[in-house]
């Protein structure tokens, strides 16, 4: 063989070799990451295998790091080592771990009703004695102790809190809270935020996340706040709205009606965005993938609007990859029916969070009926309520997590998910019909009708998704026919031009009386976009309706009375803790759409919006045709999977556990733009899924499609295979 065919025959052998070691190598497991689809996610709080298995979770809490000042070093090198091997076990069972972490500083006053001071945090002791073991994690000690990192009131007194459970009372122990816009406490929590990242967990549940009312007057707060000023209150609009446009020497406002209030308050929830957007960015230098929310939105009497406590989850939604919610208040909001046949439903709540948080995950830390608030529930009860948790959640694209061992009715409803997990993976709310929901209103002292319109369009059977301002800029309102605004005082010029906008180009605008007549910064407008559409500078004294361009404009008036719709009744003591809160102020509270008490002269005018919007749309929408006054309807669409998800929720549910089944409903489902319906399938009972005889029509250039829910006993979901 000639010297360059040997060469080449050797060459090729040792290729070959090669090759067949590669092939023959194990291949190595891909990295884990995370599955973030709200879709995906059944959360179970133990990490017990059998549990997690039986309820077929996908989601449960792992090992996270030890606090520093409760362990030595070498105890916390320990401690890690167990948790990533924790942690690491259970992603190899596929299961997505997350953790809690707190941002208090705990310690214990002489007494359990002695005040707290300062000097009694436990954080105190470990600065002291053991910071220097953890530089590398904190770097080196700052001259300032702890004490000084807290949040403060005007008087330099500290807010905190007692825990105790449920029917015992409180011993010494206290929360109190560090200021996030001390930079010694943000490094603090930079290395306590690190250390979990370092476990290997996906994500973190951050408690007390917040800023506490009445506070933050630190040296920091103030610098940061005139700041703030600085870079979003032009100068020439302070001096119009408050007289000045120096902020330097400014008095920081400490209640409603002080100058700068509204900055004041909105600041305080862009400084909690802002701590929660810094916390995982350190994570994610040791996890890429890491994953946070915060828990500032609790139902606490006045729900999703965020005033008081710096929970402003338009803000927090753009920064937090899931939502992480203590939104229901106790049994009180539960929802069911009532004894007086009221229904309780949380659902405009929810649909408000999927729009602030632009669809991720929403965790819902729901209270159940457990003792002592309602003794010796029986697991009917449970199972039943349990269910009626389970489906709110889900159908209002939610995840619920439950406090107690998990009853058998919650362990039927996971594995129905659970069957259909394919299906819902990648689903999101859809709709023809938008509600417009803006916290901004409230943190101007202004009010609106967000939550109470959609709790009123409910009721009526109609399938509709919440929109937060964002939205209006994001150059997707083509997707909706109609978007409804309930009366929003303040918007841009900017945002009213893109509404309009939306109308030229063939959507439906219905406006309840006089929005965007402010500006943002809450001075009047001098041009007013959405009222010249109809053909004035002014809005027209009675109801109107105009073509502009391709689509059509709605105006209903609405005179609002001194009273401002307020609900009548007063907040309760310790507002922090149980409501109504906020009932002296906004109308738009739990108490009124939770809890269907919506003042009449109101409720009126909402019903009238809904008639003008069936008008409107001549057909076009998605609804229960009637017949079912407890059964809620909305609708998902599933785009890669070509799938249209129609989800029921009955709500004639007691919390004594006894359900009355939904029958015969009749479902109407607008199917998007150029789709026809293939075929479908349903279940109202968690059983099996079985094809689903319907009719179909066209609908103006739309198909709709028409079935029979036969029985919906908790939840029921259809699933609408599109051509």
């Amino acid at each position: 063989m000639p010297i360059n065919r040997r060469i080449l025959f050797a060459l090729t052998l040792a290729l070959t070799v090669l090759l067949l070691w590669v092939c023959s190598k194990p291949a190595e497991a891909p990295a884990w990451k995370p599955l973030a689809d709200w879709g995906h996610w059944i959360l179970g709080q133990r990490s017990n295998a059998e549990f997690l298995e039986k309820n077929h979770m996908t989601v449960t809490f792992g090992s996270g790091a030890p606090n520093f000042e409760t362990v030595t070093r070498a105890q916390f090198d320990s401690l890690m080592d167990a948790a990533k091997a924790f942690n690491d076990s259970y992603h190899e069972k596929g299961y997505i771990v997350l953790r809690y972490l707190s941002t208090s500083l705990n310690g214990d006053s002489e007494t359990s009703t002695s005040e707290p001071q300062k000097n009694q945090i436990h954080l105190l002791k470990f600065y002291n004695e053991r910071w220097q073991d953890f530089e590398d994690y904190l770097g080196p000690k700052p001259a300032a102790d702890p004490g000084t990192w807290m949040m403060v009131h005007p008087d330099g007194s500290f807010p905190y809190y007692r825990y105790a459970p449920y029917g015992q009372e409180t011993d010494e122990g206290f929360e109190a809270w560090g200021c996030p816009d001390n930079p010694d406490y943000l490094r603090y929590m930079e290395g306590k935020v690190r250390a979990q990242a370092e476990t290997g967990i996906d994500g973190s549940y951050v408690d007390w996340t917040h800023i506490a009312g009445g506070t933050c007057y630190c040296n920091y707060t103030r610098q940061n706040f005139i700041q703030y000023l600085m870079d979003n209150l032009p100068p020439e609009v302070g001096k119009a709205k408050y007289g000045s446009g120096d902020y330097e020497t400014i008095e920081l406002p400490k209640k409603r009606g002080d100058k700068f209030w509204m900055e004041w308050i909105t600041y305080r929830g862009q400084a909690v965005a802002e701590f929660h957007e810094r916390l995982r960015t350190v994570a994610r230098k040791y996890n890429p993938d890491f994953m946070i929310s915060g828990n500032v939105f609790g139902g606490f009497g006045y729900g999703p609007i965020a005033y008081d406590a710096a929970g402003n989850m338009e803000m927090l939604g753009k920064v937090d990859d899931f939502i992480y919610s203590e939104m229901q208040e106790y049994l009180d909001s539960a929802p069911r029916k009532r004894e007086d046949g009221v229904k309780i439903s949380n659902s405009p709540a929810l649909k408000f969070l999927a729009a602030a948080s632009h669809g991720k995950p929403t965790i819902i830390y729901a209270t159940e009926i457990t003792p002592p608030i309602f003794p010796n529930p029986t697991e009917k009860c449970l199972s039943a309520m349990a269910q009626m948790n389970i489906a709110e959640a889900e159908a209002n694209h939610a995840i619920f997590r439950e406090k107690r061992e998990t009853p058998p009715g919650a362990t039927e409803m996971y594995a129905f998910l659970a069957q259909n997990r394919e299906n819902m993976t990648g689903a999101q709310l859809y709709s023809n019909v938008a509600v417009l929901a803006s916290l901004n209103q409230y943190l101007a002292d202004e009010i609106s009708f967000a939550f109470s319109a959609s709790r009123v369009l409910a009721d009526r059977g109609i399938s509709h998704v919440m929109i937060v301002e964002d939205d209006l800029l994001s150059g997707g309102l083509n997707r909706f026919d109609l978007i409804y605004l309930p009366y929003l005082p303040l918007l841009s010029r900017e945002k009213q031009q893109a509404l309009k906008k939306f109308v030229e180009k063939g959507g439906r605008l219905l406006l309840l009386s006089e929005c965007g007549v402010k500006t943002e910064y809450n001075l009047p407008h001098k041009e007013l976009s959405l009222a010249e559409m109809f053909g004035g500078k002014t809005y027209p004294a009675r109801a109107a309706a105009k073509n502009v361009g391709e689509g059509r404009a709605v105006f209903m008036p609405l005179a609002i009375p001194p009273s401002k719709f307020l609900i009548p009744m007063q907040a309760k003591e310790g507002v922090t803790t149980f409501g109504p809160a906020m009932a002296e102020i906004f109308p738009d509270i739990p108490e009124g759409y939770t809890r269907n008490r919506i003042d009449p002269q109101l409720r009126n005018a909402l019903i009238s919006a809904a008639d003008m919007i069936e008008e409107m749309l001549s057909g076009r929408l998605s609804k229960i045709t009637g017949g079912s006054p407890y059964l809620e309807m909305t609708t998902m669409l599933q785009p890669d999977k070509n799938l249209l998800l129609v989800h029921l929720v009955n709500y004639d549910v007691t919390v004594a556990g006894e359900v009355a089944p939904a029958q015969d409903a009749a479902v109407e489902a607008l199917l998007p733009q150029g789709k026809r319906a293939r075929r479908a399938v349903f279940s109202g009972v968690l059983s099996e899924m079985k094809p689903l005889e319907f009719t179909s029509r066209k609908q103006g250039s739309r198909e709709k499609i028409a079935f029979t829910a036969d029985r919906v006993n908790v939840y029921g979901l259809a699933v609408v295979e599109l051509e």
